[in-house]
């Protein structure tokens, strides 16, 4: 196993060694998962409503280091110390943590496709992520994706990009936050040097190429884009405005 040329040499080193520390100094990892993190060009608050969105992956991403187990634990630890370590076992219904919790992202992956594709065996991971948190960037549904494609590939499955896809949107309102399918999407979907346009019901991605003599610069606020305790509270008020507006619309028309 390599960390691909993708993963700076850093970035490589602090996987490595966090993987040593959590799982013993001999532990040794076998794959390697990355999942990229999107900027939105058109289409805010549309895409839960069933409405086109055109989005775009970005060069920063979730990177998840990880060795397959025989049994259904998953052990998982963060490179960044702040977020402690978090294990759980694979079950079709498996309880949540405490709301806002970065291990109900990576259990959110793991129940959908437990209740999917039955996969059973879990396993020992690092994550690592050059996504900022709480940026507006989704580098919770990057989490979600890098989780799912290290059970899929530790169970030596195949599973069809779309239909995951699918699958893990419906799956991540296990945290509580009604989103649509845009991240997912994107997050598995997207091409190089081209946005996306992608359409729900069924879904559908276009990539559109990017002149190769453009640029995007992706600017912080400094305004945390929070997706828990208050603030999930009135995200999933404005899905429930939004679709009744649409309702409207939809009647006027």
């Amino acid at each position: 196993m390599t960390l691909g040329r993708q993963v700076h040499d850093a970035e490589r080193d602090r996987l490595l060694r966090t993987f040593r520390e959590s799982f013993g100094r001999h532990a040794a990892a076998t794959h390697v998962v990355q999942a990229p993190g999107r900027v939105n060009l058109i289409g805010d608050h549309t895409d839960y409503n069933g409405l086109p969105v055109f989005p775009m992956a970005i060069d920063r991403a979730i990177t998840l280091l990880f060795r397959p187990r025989s049994d259904a634990t998953v052990r998982l630890s963060n490179c960044d110390l702040s977020f402690e370590p978090v294990s759980f076992e694979l079950h079709r219904v498996i309880p949540p943590r405490r709301p806002g919790h970065w291990g109900n992202y990576a259990q959110a992956a793991a129940q959908a496709l437990v209740g999917r594709y039955g996969l059973a065996n879990g396993f020992d991971g690092v994550v690592s992520g050059t996504v900022p948190v709480a940026a507006g960037l989704s580098s919770s549904s990057a989490l979600v994706v890098a989780v799912a494609l290290s059970l899929i590939t530790g169970n030596g499955s195949r599973v069809d990009r779309v239909e995951l896809a699918e699958v893990l949107a419906r799956g991540e309102r296990y945290v509580g936050t009604a989103g649509g399918g845009m991240d997912q999407a994107i997050c598995l979907l997207a091409e190089r040097r081209s946005a996306s346009v992608i359409e729900f019901d069924p879904l559908r991605v276009t990539p559109v190429p990017v002149p190769p003599t453009w640029s995007f610069v992706v600017a912080f606020s400094l305004i945390p884009a929070e997706k828990s305790g208050a603030a999930q509270a009135t995200y999933n008020q404005r899905t429930i405005e939004c679709r009744q507006a649409l309702e409207v619309l939809d009647q006027s028309g």
